[in-house]
């Protein structure tokens, strides 16, 4: 056999599986860590700088399209692994 021989192996398509689904778990994550990390530090410079509240809007919405540009990254490079 060649070592250069890129023939499937018999548990190639397993370890293909849990990488998705490994991938797949972070999506949730995204979600919750964007808009989260959005409110707090909104909410400090809030505080800080002695506005009401639009920093936190502001933040809060930045986290949200963070999250979702991020899990539509993790989703296509699931999508191309799997077409692989």
């Amino acid at each position: 056999m060649p070592l250069n021989d890129k023939s499937p192996k018999p548990g190639d398509d397993r370890q293909k599986g849990y990488r998705q689904i490994a991938r797949a778990t972070t999506i949730p994550l995204m979600m919750l860590a964007g808009p989260a990390v959005g409110y707090f530090l909104g909410r400090y410079l809030d505080e800080l700088f002695g506005l009401s509240n639009l920093m936190t809007v502001i933040f809060l919405l930045l986290g949200v399209v963070a999250g979702g540009v991020e899990s539509y990254k993790i989703i296509k490079e699931i999508a191309r692994e799997d077409e692989s």
